[in-house]
């Protein structure tokens, strides 16, 4: 029996030695595409539902079904976000020289003195804006986000050859991710040591989750980001896609928001001596942009992850930080994981150990 049971050790033991052993193996064989295996799963995974429907209408075939979807997530969502970068490329250069030659031209001197002449003068005269260089502070921002962005967009562009070959990974892998990812994710639930209720809380979780930050925070801030960048070419304000851009980054963010982006360009065209555009771009900037992220924002998440806020905002800043773009709907995802772990240790063991205590006393 002794020797059976050690026997049953020595096999169980090297088993996960050799398992986890192969399991890193495959993580470093993997690590080079990690980022376009990444891309292809957050696409799959947010436009699942079509692929359902024409699963469905095509009768189960799978492999049209999913021949169907990739050329449709190219045709209508990686060519588009290539034509963007290629403008975004093109007017982040034009505006790092604008920049440079703005500030060298002592133009923001001027610009300066019509600010304190106008209406705002007021505010600036106080005490607290005298102590601050807000000049220096202003043209150093404006330096190092355009040449910062300029650095960015040169790397990128360096590493073509690396970007086609992980576009193309990321395009062969989703493919597979439509036909196969059902059965990858279930098999993937399948091994965890839970019961069937917690993987049940565990899936319908990261659904809500990713369903309330795709809906209420990515897909909303990339509406506000359109809309201003359209409000900017309307209006007459130049670089609309980089100002649509940023006002997407920004509307990820709490409290900031595209308004720190239409805001100063109303202001700037009201500066400039166009009045009438400067109020429009404001009311545009209100009714379309701002008002309808305070209604649906709260709307969106709230009814659907029943996660923090705070929680939710820490997830997207802490994964943009560790994943880039993708940390925006990796991250809440993460600390989504973190605490239905946190319940289902609470639920099943602290209770348990609890309750233990409680009836040995009972029994004494």
């Amino acid at each position: 029996m002794n020797n059976q049971m050690t026997r049953t050790h020595i096999f169980v033991a090297a088993f996960f030695v050799v398992f986890f052993f192969l399991l890193y193996e495959a993580m470093r064989l993997l690590a080079p595409f990690s980022s376009a295996l990444l891309w292809a799963g957050v696409i799959a995974l947010a436009t699942h539902p079509l692929y359902r429907k024409i699963r469905r209408l095509l009768r189960g075939r799978e492999n049209v079904a999913s021949i169907i979807m990739t050329l449709l997530t190219f045709v209508l969502v990686i060519g588009p976000t290539v034509f963007l970068f290629a403008a975004l490329t093109a007017q982040v250069l034009d505006l790092y020289r604008e920049v440079a030659h703005f500030i060298q031209s002592g133009k923001w001197v001027e610009l300066w003195g019509k600010l304190k002449a106008s209406f705002l003068g007021d505010v600036l005269a106080h005490p607290f804006f005298d102590e601050l260089d807000i000049k220096g502070l202003v043209t150093k921002g404006l330096r190092d986000i355009s040449s910062g962005m300029a650095t960015q967009l040169g790397s990128a562009l360096k590493n073509a050859l690396l970007v086609l070959i992980n576009f193309l990974i990321m395009l062969f892998s989703l493919f597979f991710f439509y036909r196969d990812g059902e059965a990858f994710f279930n098999a993937a639930i399948e091994i965890l040591p839970f019961t069937d209720e917690q993987k049940l809380s565990i899936t319908r979780k990261l659904s809500t989750t990713f369903s309330a930050v795709l809906n209420g925070i990515f897909l909303l801030a990339l509406l506000q980001g359109i809309i201003t960048g359209i409000g900017f070419a309307l209006f007459g304000l130049p670089f609309s896609v980089f100002w649509g851009f940023l006002a997407f980054l920004l509307a990820l963010l709490p409290v900031v928001g595209a308004a720190a982006v239409w805001l100063p360009g109303a202001i700037y065209l009201y500066l400039g001596g166009h009045t009438l555009s400067a109020i429009l771009l404001g009311i545009w900037g209100v009714l379309l942009v701002s008002v309808p992220d305070n209604l649906l924002k709260p709307i969106l998440i709230g009814k659907q992850a029943r996660l923090p806020i705070f929680f939710m905002f820490i997830g997207i800043l802490g994964g943009i930080k560790v994943y880039g773009v993708l940390g925006i709907l990796i991250g809440p995802l993460v600390v989504t994981l973190v605490t239905v772990f946190i319940k289902i240790y609470r639920v099943e063991y602290a209770s348990k150990k609890q309750e233990g205590p409680a009836e040995s006393g009972a029994q004494s």
